[in-house]
């Protein structure tokens, strides 16, 4: 259980809204393709795609919650993927699909870079796993 938001210091309070911020991105980044499947129509591999997403929510929950090993992986996966992303929408030509492409992995490794770069997150992060303890 989280402390309640009385109990942090202002850079705390800070990050926690930078970290509620940053995972929300990445939560929609990552649901994004299944959502725009289901409008379409395609319910190929439903079952498969809901345990991925209720498997994205554990591990972002874990994030929130202050678990390092959740944070370390949630990071490289969203810096490495969105990299790659950005570095293979190039290989599509210059179409509104590929910028749109470019742009989720620039999403990505933006809010991947915030999860281990920003001092306020990092204070609300140490503030979860001191009251976690």
């Amino acid at each position: 259980m989280s402390r309640p938001p009385a109990a942090l210091s202002p850079l705390a309070l800070q990050g926690r809204i930078q970290l509620q911020l940053a995972l929300g991105v990445l939560l929609v980044l990552a649901l994004a393709p299944t959502l725009a499947d289901w409008v379409r129509g395609d319910f190929q591999r439903a079952g498969s795609r809901i345990i991925g997403a209720a498997l994205s929510g554990l591990v972002l929950w874990q994030v929130y919650r202050g678990a390092r090993w959740a944070l370390y992986l949630t990071a490289g996966l969203s810096i490495l993927g969105g990299l790659g992303l950005m570095l293979l929408s190039g290989l599509n030509g210059l179409r509104i699909q590929t910028l749109i492409v470019f742009a989720g992995g620039l999403g990505f490794a933006v809010c991947g870079l915030a999860l281990v770069t920003q001092g306020a997150i990092r204070a609300f992060l140490e503030a979860q796993r001191g009251g976690n303890a």
